[in-house]
């Protein structure tokens, strides 16, 4: 989290080594998500998508957050040919597998992110720099905002590129929008997020514990 995911669309690839939001806490993957394929399993969901319904973490607000970026890019869509190119089809949501070479599970394994339709210069270990970045910069930026709007992070925003790639991460979009640049030194450590009951009872529950 130390690396402020961009809310803006990039004018070229991130430097090779800068991936915000690329990397992850398993940790908190297992216990949000679930720590086995069963417990994974147990918590996916039928969300639908143009052409066909797609299985997805309901933990979270995963679930319900990927509905509304369908809804949303559905009605961007009708109207808009690279939009619609970029829908069927759909590469697919949950599948429990470990990421190639890493032995450490795909955020797909946990039923929190979807490929759409890919192209050969989609992805870091396919394609040149060059290529990859010529991709990036074609894409939709009304596509990308949608999601990231419904706390995706895009991987067109990681210098290992993986650009047909969205993975619900909320906390990393969280601190992107609260605790970013607008952030001041000075400010409560909770900074500008949105307050209601539960957030203030969270807030308190941290502070109490702190304290």
């Amino acid at each position: 989290l130390e690396d402020i995911y961009p809310l803006t669309m990039p004018d070229k690839l991130l430097d090779i080594n800068r991936d915000p939001g690329r990397f992850r806490n398993y940790n908190l993957l297992n216990e949000v998500y679930g720590g086995s394929e069963r417990e994974v399993s147990s918590n996916l969901i039928s969300v639908p998508a143009p052409y066909k319904n797609y299985q997805f973490n309901k933990n979270n607000g995963a679930a319900e957050s990927l509905k509304k970026a369908m809804e949303e890019i559905k009605q961007l869509s009708l109207g808009n040919g690279a939009v619609s190119s970029l829908l069927n089809p759909i590469n697919g949501t949950f599948n429990y597998r470990v990421i190639s070479g890493t032995g450490k599970l795909s955020p797909h394994a946990y039923g929190i992110a979807i490929d759409i339709n890919s192209n050969p210069s989609d992805y870091w270990k396919w394609a040149s720099r060059d290529a990859g970045e010529k991709r990036m910069l074609s894409y939709p930026k009304e596509l990308v905002d949608t999601f990231e709007k419904n706390n995706f992070v895009w991987g067109g925003k990681w210098g290992h590129f993986d650009i047909l790639h969205f993975e619900y991460r909320p906390e990393v979009l969280i601190k992107a929008k609260y605790f970013g640049e607008t952030f001041k030194e000075d400010m409560d450590w909770f900074g500008e997020v949105p307050r209601d009951i539960k957030i203030d009872n969270y807030i308190n529950i941290i502070e109490g514990t702190l304290n």
